[in-house]
């Protein structure tokens, strides 16, 4: 009995927990209905033991009484792991009262492991146990309950990463750590404690993750090591140990360490207007001789042609940078025609044939282009799967170098260009077998010549050409649409004397403090973490770029460019609302200036960088990483879009129509009268063809058709007359025109079709034109998206490429200020896009006497002399121009001896910053700069060539310095220098790709972009080329500006009797070379070579004089030894390095002791004099038991097991799995041999059962066949009967005739007849036979029945006869010539003619040979469905086999299965069915059919409860999704509720202020209206007096007349 008492209590989010005995755990129902409205819910009932269960009941405030049992209580352990689960499945909240229970329930789960993990995974479990241990930091609970739960989680020792999460949860934040290491210090803790502290100390030094520094810091007190050191547990003595050899990794931070003729009319594609000017060439401007209008640059310094500058500068900007691009082009085409000697290595396809219209898929459109369909299929794609052939072109380095988006294609006919065009890059398409190219074409000259081509020649063939087209055609297209030049007063019109204007924007903060005090410090002014202080020339740059709307700031290698760019960047961001765009040449030089703002200061989320291939520094910056806004479209925007999603449609399908007309090629009749009406009218009316002749009747031709409208057009292009129309009168007047002579006909018919041709090729182009109109506004308009993304943004960066691929967005976000890193080497024309219309300041920060920008053709060179200088910046042309600039004084990179060289080459007044001053020398050479000379003559690599050395055939190469150059790598490294401070020189691409080839024996390497692109344009390099050797950076000097090393080792290769030096006679290439080393400078080259050069000796004569004045010039590598200084050689041969350096010191024997303590090293003397942890190779030898012999080294410990042994023993047992696995092979050959050889007898006996059907049907015909030959045999008969019966019919008619006649010449008196009314036939000698009495023909059957039966004729007995009369004899005769004429009836009232009779028996045999051919019918078709049912039969039969050898062979094979999952057999032999089970092949183990029926019912039904998991998650996640459908729904329709409100306020309000409007002009209407009453009133008030007066007067004249 169970007695529930309630008091006053108030117990809230807690459970209450009742046992019950068994009845009353068998009335919870009843409980549960008699507890609703109390507040009380069970929660669950579970068997605790076999008299009672537990049942939780979650309690709200109770307004009952207490409740009492009288139930035993629940035991600790349960109650304990209830209240673990409770907490963390957040049923009950922790607090300071379960704390404690909370702890202990921990400690009570008996495996670790899996307790970490429930508490780790769940959302309350790493809080509870953080808040469970920091709520008591006394003693007693650090060395108790604390103390056991760490002890108890370090038990999880297979645990790594949610230990140490765990963990963190507990020491961070510091509240229990610092109190338990406080603790410790103090001496407070057990012993238990203290082995807890240490292990946690360990374990927290150890983190992979996190900031691990404070704890370094705490295990380095004294006091705390001291103190694990000296413990006398061993735990934590060893864990002591253990610490302090961690700390003594670690460093105090706590970190591990120009021409003649005007413009246009040279080609198709020559126009006096630029922007007209197409950007890909057409084949007349490939091939055109003519040199093309480019102005040189004096002409726009000409004071006379101020007016017209502006357009003269951006006209031959555009000339200048376009025939640059196609230099490059005509050279590669050269050699594909044949026209120049070399070899062409881009991908060639030939017979292409046109294939239709490409315009992108229906998601998302393209511009469009042509598809040609390939004859053969790409070499490298042969071998590739169909369905891999996507991914191969996507995703494998070589596939995706076929045919690169965007890259340049030659269209040929034969040796004949066509066109050129930019591929498309389409992997579906290009995947295809044969593949589709997908070509763009521009301007209508290109797309009308090459679809013509491509329609009439079958030769077509595509040509890659190498040419970087994408570096080109943005900033070509965006000189096209530029319309003004920003700041074109100081760029274009500036003379000297000229005030420079003032930025729009000042940072007053910062230049006024700046301008009083050039050494103020810029931290509190810039909130810059360190202090930084200016230099004079670093203040004035700062200043001139803050304040002047065009800033020059010049700076020498080392000075700080970037530096002091970023600091110009941070002052416009912090004290401006300025945006800024900044501009860099290569991706390398942008991610190092983003990287320097952000160093600076300048917030992530400020910056966005446009393009790609940035660093993973910088990669966050990029525009796609950028949080995605949600852009909001306005109704408007949306109606635009829709029109132009329709147009674009229009305008494709119409395309792809007049493509497929095209292609075609079926120019009709039609087509040529509808031509020709409207362009020669004259032939339209010479053939037309009137629909009615003279009398109105239609005329037809023939073959009795009515004639068309092309009849004389037909006749006329045939060579013929005007046939039956001759006389018509359009024809009559157009005599010469159907006078003309055949070929005089056909060649006008061709030209009509050309012309036709023509007209399609012209809609073609304009709809094209229209098509790609709507894309580009379509791609603008969703590019919105992205316009919005760079207005938020404070700096915007790219390369000068970016900025004009992205100009349109770039302009959107208008930028104020334009800064642009390293301008020296920028193209003027990159850095003239790169301005957007509200550009209002720019600053310039480079260095015009380091490299110029590169250019393709040498002729437009500055060094060329001819004029055009392309490659002078607008950096250099503004300095040369007197414009004022700013240069930066003090280096930062060079040491003094380097910077030397420099100063008096250059810089006159560069400086040396302090920190060059004072560096440790280069170790293991005699000095920090060498010059070794040498006498090696250079070789000619035809395979290369440098563009910008012009008067060189190939590229140069020598093989002496590659060799000593790759011994000086392996050298330094061997003094300690690490690749990554090194790098490799050389001014040539040749030399550049020998380096690189024998630099792979020891390192990876590295080339820059541009490197990498020249090497693989040769052919030389891979893309592909992998290693995982230590990096070395290896470039030209070109490709090389802007960066820096500490040591740089540097191939001069040019060495000849000739003394030509080429493009080495350039100042600004030598700069570069001797300004890129920080600590130390190696050259190697021939110094004769460039002393005497014809071109620049006097600047390296200049240069050679400072190399001997410092003692810098070698015969040979200058090397000393570090151990021992007065040691030193000098190497001339790369050979030499290994006699005399072999391990990096001189020759000596090292000989120290090695850590093993027994042998000494036996090395070389080298740099390593710490032998501690080199290990001892000296070499042991023994033999095993089996004798074979075994070596190791001295550090290493004898091999135990013998390896031979080992290896002997895996091909034992390789062999004996061999062994199995060919036994069970065969096996399974074998049943598979048995399965085959029951199918082929199936097969077999099917076959045989057509067959015999086959047979019966045979013989059913041939049967079939002989019962109709017999039937018609009958019916032959049968017809012969009636013939003969009508030959004897008439034969006896013949003879009574003859008998007639003869008794009319002897008459005899007729005898009277007893019947007047009965025939009685002529006299016959013979006697006859009664006659026989017929019946009543009832059918025409019955009568043909009897047919062969001869007639006879009706007779009286003798006795009766007597004489006939003369009427009587007449009427004899009238009967007989009845019966010739057919059969009369007995009764003598019918009569059936011989036609009719004839007939009838036609017609009955008709019906029975339709009888007989409709039971034959029946017969066949019985007899088909007879066969038809032996078939089936069969089939089924068949089919029957097969299900049954499917159903065994499933069961065989789940058995095996299941089987092998029973694991009997360890082998894993097949098992072989019997009659009571399963035997394994090996013998030895049996499975009977009930066991195996047991396993099988056990795997089924976990896949059932598998199937059922599953589909319970399916259907909680549809669950899921259909609340969030709902939600969203609801969210929607919410609102469109609200929106409808707004609108519905918005339209009330609107009706408001119309009312109020209304009003308003009502009340205004009023006003006026009693003002113009008033006025009207006044001006009649007025006008009374003169009225009176005009009236007064009036009356007296009148009164005076009259009187």
């Amino acid at each position: 009995m169970i007695i529930l008492a309630f008091s006053s209590c108030n117990v809230t989010g807690t459970t209450c927990v009742l046992h019950a005995s068994e009845s009353f755990a068998n009335n919870t129902q009843t409980l549960a209905k008699q507890m609703q409205g109390t507040n009380v819910w069970f929660v669950s009932a579970l068997p605790k033991w076999p008299h009672e269960r537990s049942f939780s009941l979650n309690t709200q405030p109770l307004t009952t009484n207490r409740i009492t049992t009288s139930l035993p209580p629940m035991n600790r352990a349960a109650q304990l792991e209830k209240r673990f689960n409770d907490i963390l499945n957040g049923r009950v909240v922790a607090d300071a009262r379960s704390y404690a229970l909370f702890l202990e329930a921990i400690c009570a789960q008996q495996d670790p492991a899996a307790c970490i993990n429930k508490i780790v995974e769940s959302s309350h479990g790493p809080s509870a146990v953080q808040a469970a241990m920091r709520h008591n930091t006394s003693s007693q609970f650090l060395n108790g309950a604390a103390t056991k739960l760490l002890l108890y989680l370090f038990r999880a020792t297979d645990l790594a990463d949610v230990l140490d999460h765990l963990l963190t949860a507990i020491v961070d934040p510091p509240i229990f750590w610092t109190a338990f290491s406080q603790a410790f210090d103090q001496g407070e803790l057990n012993e238990q404690a203290q082995e807890a502290f240490a292990a946690l100390l360990l374990r927290l030094m150890c983190l992979t993750t996190g900031n691990t520094s404070s704890y370094h810091d705490l295990a380095k007190k004294s006091s705390i090591l001291t103190r694990l050191l000296d413990s006398s547990q061993s735990i934590v003595k060893d864990a002591g140990y253990r610490i302090r050899h961690i700390l003594s990794t670690f460093t105090e931070s706590g970190i591990p360490v120009a021409a003649v003729g005007g413009p246009g009319g040279r080609h198709d594609n020559d126009f006096d207007n630029f922007r007209e000017i197409s950007i890909l060439p057409t084949a007349d401007e490939i091939l055109c001789q003519q040199p093309p209008f480019i102005r040189p640059s004096s002409v726009l310094e000409d004071p006379d042609g101020e007016e017209t500058r502006t357009a003269d500068y951006l006209d031959n900007t555009f000339r200048l940078l376009r025939e640059d691009m196609l230099y490059q082009m005509r050279e590669v085409l050269q050699t594909v025609i044949g026209k120049k000697k070399g070899r062409h290595r881009g991908l060639t396809m030939d017979g292409v044939t046109l294939d239709g219209v490409y315009s992108g898929t229906d998601d998302r459109k393209t511009r469009w282009g042509i598809k040609l369909k390939c004859r053969d299929d790409f070499k490298s794609m042969k071998s590739i799967p169909v369905e891999q052939r996507k991914t191969y072109l996507e995703k494998d380095p070589a596939g995706v170098r076929i045919l690169k988006h965007q890259s340049l294609v030659c269209i040929l006919s034969g040796t004949q260009v066509i066109s050129l065009a930019s591929v498309h890059r389409v992997e579906e398409l290009l995947a295809q077998k044969p593949p589709i190219v997908v070509l763009q074409l521009e301007g209508e000259a290109s797309i009308s010549k090459t679809l013509l081509q491509l329609q009439s020649s079958n030769a077509i063939r595509l040509v890659q050409i190498d040419s970087a087209l994408f570096s080109f055609e943005p900033v070509l297209k965006a000189l096209q649409e530029m319309q003004v030049i920003p700041l074109s007063e100081e760029l274009l019109f500036w003379k000297d004397g000229n005030t420079i204007g003032s930025a729009a924007v000042t940072a007053a903060q910062v230049t006024r403090p700046l301008a009083i005090n050039p050494s103020v410090n810029l931290k509190p002014l810039l909130g810059l973490s360190s202090s930084i202080v200016l230099d004079k020339s670093q203040a004035a740059s700062l200043l001139a770029g803050l304040t002047q709307r065009l800033s020059l700031i010049q700076g020498p290698p080392g000075t700080g460019k970037s530096f002091i760019g970023a600091l110009l960047a941070k002052a416009i961001h912090d004290h401006t609302q300025q945006k800024i765009l900044v501009v860099c040449y290569t991706n390398h030089a942008l991610d190092q200036f983003l990287e320097d703002l952000m160093k600076i200061g300048i917030p992530d989320i400020n910056m966005v960088r446009l393009g790609s291939r940035a660093n993973a520094q910088v990669a966050h910056l990029s525009i796609a990483s950028q949080k995605k806004e949600r852009f909001t479209r306005s109704r408007a925007d949306w109606t635009i879009i829709d029109n132009l999603k329709r147009s674009s449609t229009s305008h494709c399908q119409a395309l792809e129509t007049a493509m497929g007309k095209f292609i075609d090629s079926k120019t009709g009749f039609r087509d040529i009268l509808a031509y020709i009406k409207f362009q020669e009218p004259t032939y339209f009316d010479a053939f037309h063809v009137p629909e009615y002749d003279d009398s109105g009747m239609t005329r037809v031709g023939r073959d009795g058709k009515p004639v068309d409208a092309e009849e004389l057009i037909f006749r006329w292009s045939r060579g013929f007359d005007a046939g039956q129309f001759k006389a018509e009168l359009n024809v009559r007047q157009a005599r010469d025109i159907w006078e003309m002579p055949s070929d005089a006909r056909r060649d006008v018919m061709e030209t009509w079709k050309s012309e036709i041709r023509k007209s399609i090729l012209e809609e073609i182009c304009t709809l094209g034109t229209n098509y790609n109109e709507c894309q580009d506004q379509l791609m603008r308009k969703f590019g919105e998206a992205r316009v919005a993304i760079l207005a938020g943004k404070r700096i915007i960066a790219c390369t000068t490429t970016g900025a004009a691929m992205f100009a349109q967005e770039i302009h959107a976000a208008n930028p104020d200020v334009l800064l642009v890193e390293e301008a020296g080497e920028i193209l003027e024309s990159h850095v003239l896009t790169a301005m957007g219309q509200n550009t209002s300041q720019m600053i310039l920060i480079g260095d015009h006497k380091q490299l110029r920008p590169k250019v393709n053709n040498y002729k437009l060179t500055v060094e060329k002399g001819d004029g055009f200088e392309l490659n002078r910046s607008l950096f250099e042309r503004l300095v040369l121009k007197g414009f004022p600039h700013e240069t930066l004084t003090a280096q930062h990179r060079m040491r003094p001896e380097i910077s030397a060289f420099i100063r008096k080459l250059t810089y006159p007044d560069l400086t040396d910053a302090p920190k060059t001053q004072g560096r440790d020398d280069i170790r293991g050479i005699q000095n920090n700069i060498i010059f070794i000379n040498h006498t090696h003559p250079e070789d000619n690599d035809s395979c290369i060539s440098d563009k910008d050395d012009e008067a060189s055939s190939g590229s140069k190469q020598n093989t002496y310095e590659v060799e000593m150059v790759w011994k000086i790598v392996r050298y330094l490294a061997q003094q300690g220098y690490g690749t990554e401070k090194l790098v490799v020189l050389t001014p040539y691409l040749g030399q550049l790709s020998k380096l690189r080839d024998i630099l792979k024996r020891d390192n990876d390497p590295v080339l820059n972009d541009l490197d990498s692109h020249d090497l693989i344009r040769a052919g030389l390099m891979s893309s592909t080329d992998k290693t995982s050797k230590k990096r070395i950076r290896l470039a030209t000097i070109d490709n090389y500006q802007g960066e820096e090393s500490d040591i740089v080792i540097a191939s001069l290769t040019r060495s000849n009797e000739s003394n030509d030096i080429g493009f080495m006679n350039s100042p600004e290439r030598l700069n570069v070379l001797i300004s890129r080393a920080r600590d130390g400078l190696i050259l190697i080259g021939n110094s004769q070579t460039f002393i005497n050069a014809r071109k620049g000796k006097e600047l390296w004569g200049k240069f050679f004089e400072l190399v001997k004045q410092g003692d810098y010039m070698y015969e040979g590598f200058p090397i000393k030894c570090e151990r021992h200084p007065d040691r030193t050689v000098l190497i001339k041969s790369a050979s030499e390095f290994d006699t005399h350096c072999p391990d990096g010191g001189c020759a000596e024997i090292c000989d120290i002791a090695l850590n093993c303590g027994i042998h000494r090293c036996p090395l070389k003397c080298h740099q390593i004099s710490d032998h501690s942890q080199m290990p001892c190779q000296h070499p042991y030898s023994a033999t095993c038991p089996a004798n074979h012999k075994l070596k190791w080294k001295c550090h290493q410990s004898k091999p135990d097991p013998c390896p031979v042994c080992v290896k002997e023993a895996e091909r034992a047992e390789e062999k004996r799995k061999r062994e199995l696995e060919l036994k069970q092979k065969l096996e399974e050959e074998e049943l598979q041999r048995q399965i085959q050889r029951e199918q082929e007898q199936l097969v077999h006996d099917l076959r045989m059962a057509e067959l015999d059907a086959k047979l019966k049907a045979e013989l059913d015909a041939i049967a079939d066949a002989q019962v109709a030959q017999q039937r018609a045999n009958v019916v032959k008969q049968k017809i012969d009967d009636i013939k003969a019966a009508r030959a004897n019919a008439q034969a006896h008619a013949d003879a009574v005739r003859a008998a007639s006649s003869s008794k009319t010449t002897n008459p005899t008196p007729p005898t009277p007849s007893s019947n007047p009314r009965s025939n009685v036939p002529p006299p016959n000698p013979t006697p006859s036979p009664p006659p026989t009495p017929q019946p009543r023909m009832k059918s025409l059957t019955t009568q043909t029945s009897s047919s062969s039966k001869q007639p006879r004729p009706l007779s009286t007995s003798p006795m009766n006869a007597a004489p006939p009369s003369a009427a009587h004899q007449e009427r004899l005769h009238q009967e007989m010539r009845q019966q010739s004429q057919g059969y009369p009836c007995a009764c003598r009232l019918h009569f059936i003619s011989n036609d009719e009779l004839e007939l009838g028996a036609a017609e009955a045999a008709a019906r029975k040979l339709a009888q007989k051919k409709a039971s034959d019918n029946a017969a066949n078709e019985q007899l088909m469905r007879q066969r038809e049912a032996a078939r089936e039969e069969a089939l089924a039969k068949l089919k029957k086999q097969e299900k049954e050898e499917e159903t065994r062979r499933c069961d065989d094979a789940q058995a095996q299965q299941t089987l092998r999952e029973m694991g009997a057999c360890a082998a894993g032999f097949r098992w072989i069915k019997q009659s009571q089970g399963y035997r394994c092949a090996c013998g030895f183990h049996f499975i009977s059919n009930d066991q195996l029926e047991l396993a099988a019912a056990k795997a089924a039904a976990r896949k059932l409860a598998q199937k059922k998991a599953n589909d319970d998650a399916a259907n909680e996640q549809l669950m899921r999704e259909r609340k969030a459908a709902q939600e969203e729904a609801s969210a929607l329709l919410k609102k469109q509720q609200q929106r409808e409100k707004w609108r519905r306020e918005e339209a009330q309000a609107q009706q408001t202020l119309f009312r109020q409007q209304e009003a308003a002009r009502e009340e205004a209407l009023a006003e006026l209206k009693k003002q113009q009453e008033e006025t009207r009133k006044r001006e009649e008030a007025q006008a009374q007096p003169n009225l009176l007066q005009i009236a007064e007067q009036c009356y007296h004249v009148i009164k005076c007349w009259l009187f």
